[in-house]
Order: C-alpha cells, then sequence, then structure tokens
C-alpha cells in the first residue's frame, strides 16, 4: 500500500464477478498462474447468473450428435457462426461442469444419472466462488476498475480503479488481463441488470479493443409485467388481451423471433395477458426448485403463477442475450487489443451464435468455454 493507494500484482488480472470470470479465474489459477480477480460488486451474487437458472448447452458425444446440434443451430445464424467453435463449447461444458459436482449438488437425470447442464443461479455462483478461492485464487470483492492500464507499445498492462469499503484507489500490473465484465443492459429492468453497464467494454474501448456483432443485440426477455424474472417458462402459454380475446402468438419453438414479434405487435394495441394452466402438471411442483426466481414476484402480489391471469411485458436484455462485444481475433478469446482477453457476455458471441441470440444454453456453454479458454491463454501469457 502506498499513500495514493493500493498497488497489487498478479500474473493474471481478471475484472468481472460472474460465471465467465469465476471459469476464467479458475482455469488460469490450474494453469498454475497468480489470479488476482476484481469485481464491483460481490463474486457469489453480481450479474444475471445469480439471478437465473442457466442451462447450458449439453450434448452427449454419441455418433451423430453434436454434428446434428451444430447444424441445428447454425442454421439460425445466418451463416455466421462457425461450427468449429460450436463443436468446441458443447465439449467444454461436457468437460467442466461435472468438476464442479464437489462444490454443487447437481441433480438427478431421471434414469439413475446425474443432470449437469441445469443450474440455479444463486448456489452456482457460490459454488464458482469457492471453486475458485479453492484454486489459490484472490478475489477483491467491491473493487470496481475504472480504467485499462497499457504499456508504451500499446498492450494491457493491468487496470485500476476504486476500492468502494475503504474509499482509496488501487492498481494492479499483471501480464494479461480479461475482461469478463458481462453484457449491457443497464436500468432495462431485466432482474441482475442494474450493474450491467457496459463499463468494461468502455474501458477496452477506450484502450483501443475493437468492439464486433454489437448491431446484433436487439433482444428481449419475457416476463410478468411489474417484474422480470429472466426464467419463466412460456412455452405453455396462452395469451389474451385486456378484453379476455385469445390471441394468435405463434410458439417460440424453432426460434422466439415470430413469438416475441408477434407479441409486441399486440402489446402496441394494449396490454396482454399470459395463462399458464396449460402447463406441465410435472412443472408445478419443481419450479421453485429448479428456477427460484421465478415464483417469487407472483407470490409477492398473491397470485399463483398456474392459476392466475398476469401481464407481461418485453425486457430489453441488450448484449447479455444478443450477441455483440469485444471482437474476439483468436483461438484464445484475445481482443484486438495485445494482452487483452475476452470472456462470457463480455465476449462477441458471433462465434457461436451469427447473428442471433442463441438462446440461454448456448449463451451459458459459450460463457464457460470462453471463460476457461481465456484464463489459460492468459495464463500461459504471463
Amino acid at each position: 500500500m502506498t499513500e495514493e493507494g493500493i498497488d497489487l500484482q498478479a500474473d493474471v488480472l481478471i475484472i468481472g464477478g460472474g460465471m465467465a470470470a469465476c471459469w476464467a479465474a479458475i482455469a488460469a489459477a490450474q494453469a498454475g498462474a497468480d489470479v488476482l480477480l476484481v469485481d464491483k460488486g460481490f463474486v457469489g451474487t453480481s450479474g444475471v447468473t445469480a439471478t437465473g437458472g442457466p442451462n447450458h448447452w449439453w450434448v452427449a458425444p454419441e455418433p451423430g450428435k453434436r454434428e446434428a446440434a451444430v447444424e441445428e443451430r447454425h442454421a439460425r445464424s445466418f451463416g455466421l457462426a462457425e461450427r468449429h467453435w460450436m463443436a468446441r463449447i458443447i465439449e467444454e461444458s461436457w468437460i467442466a461442469l461435472p468438476t464442479l459436482a464437489r462444490y454443487y449438488p447437481f441433480g438427478g437425470d431421471g434414469r439413475g444419472g446425474t443432470f449437469y447442464p441445469g443450474v440455479r443461479g444463486p448456489e452456482y455462483m457460490r459454488a464458482l466462488r469457492r471453486y475458485a478461492t479453492d484454486a489459490g485464487v484472490r478475489i477483491l470483492d467491491h473493487h470496481p476498475a475504472l480504467e485499462l492500464l497499457v504499456h508504451d507499445d500499446g498492450s494491457v498492462a493491468g487496470a485500476a480503479g476504486h476500492a468502494r469499503l475503504t474509499g482509496q484507489s488501487w492498481r494492479a500490473r499483471a501480464g494479461a488481463v480479461i475482461m469478463a465484465t458481462g453484457g449491457c443492459a443497464f436500468r432495462s429492468g431485466l432482474i441482475g441488470s442494474h450493474g450491467n453497464t457496459g463499463d468494461g467494454l468502455l474501458m477496452a474501448a477506450e484502450a483501443g479493443a475493437a468492439l464486433s456483432g454489437m448491431e446484433f443485440s436487439v433482444s428481449y426477455s419475457l416476463s410478468p409485467a411489474w417484474n422480470s424474472t429472466r426464467t419463466l417458462p412460456y412455452f405453455a402459454a396462452r395469451f389474451f388481451d385486456q378484453d379476455g380475446r385469445e390471441l394468435d402468438i405463434p410458439p417460440p419453438i424453432g426460434g422466439e423471433g415470430a413469438h416475441l414479434r408477434a407479441l409486441a405487435s399486440a402489446m402496441l394495441a394494449g396490454p396482454v395477458i399470459a395463462d399458464l394452466s396449460d402447463a406441465p402438471d410435472g412443472l408445478k411442483p419443481i419450479l421453485r426448485r429448479i428456477q427460484p426466481a421465478s415464483p417469487t414476484p407472483f407470490e409477492r402480489r398473491g397470485l399463483d403463477i398456474f392459476r392466475d391471469r398476469f401481464e407481461i411485458k418485453l425486457f430489453g436484455e441488450g448484449t447479455v442475450r444478443g450477441t455483440g462485444g469485444l471482437q474476439v481475433v483468436d483461438s484464445h478469446c484475445q481482443t484486438s487489443l495485445s494482452g487483452l482477453y475476452a470472456a462470457g457476455d463480455s465476449a462477441t458471441r458471433e462465434l457461436v451464435a451469427g447473428a442471433t441470440s442463441g438462446g440461454g444454453a448456448q449463451n451459458a456453454a459459450w460463457a464457460l468455454t470462453s471463460g476457461r479458454i481465456a484464463g489459460a491463454a492468459a495464463a500461459a501469457r504471463a
């Protein structure tokens, strides 16, 4: 510590505190690096993962199965996704998720095995924090980064910021930096997004890093009008106008585009009401366990989610579900700025989703994989 503030040193500095940041920190530490992770919030509760119920793209390595999954997703990408990257995130998710079993209580798959892809956000993030600290990662909560530090040649040298609880400035120098600050959907009403300001993208752009795919980030989630849940399933929903007339809305099967466009058009004419009474009977008793954030807003209003009708709204998700972010220039998730890597929603998902969102499963697999790839690459560079 100096009179001016706190001086820190690490092989790898990770900025952010969500899923991608934690997987990056774990991978870098496992590769032998001294890892420092700084977050403006508290690692374990930061970001949209902590409030949701992420499901990872999970495809067994059976003959032809993964190839078919890649082709089905590639057809939605407008030809912009890269098949080898898509196959890569499937394989990496298959390998990595079971390693979390020591920290996370995975459920059964109904056939005597373990169900790995679907996790509960709050427990998942707490598990990732424990996994990271056990791997030797140093975590500094409530230490927002404000700017990247650069060498004379323009390569990244670390970052500087402010320690909120002590009121001190801090400066961290590192051999490599990973930007994993999430996407940007600030003040959209999307649950968990109030910290998703896009500040990481701004810091990187100010230092000279390029952005890509930002034009593909017009994405929305459907939620009760008074509170975004992000996780509530609407596949069995029927929709009505305020006078009780049922609306002709195509189901969100094979892509959400037509479904959301029809709902948005109906909302221009007036309130749209959802009815989930036709939801599968098997979903009702387990919803709280698999998606704990979904029932709470209804209970606070005295509503039965599967019996009472309720008004819905579309919440802007920006780059949280959209595609845009920092341009990835190589197979190691490096950005166009030497020494700076990107992971999760901070990195463009064009490589695996093209011009579309890709949906939660593909996005979660991307966060996990890009984090692990960036962490290992940053450790090798440092």
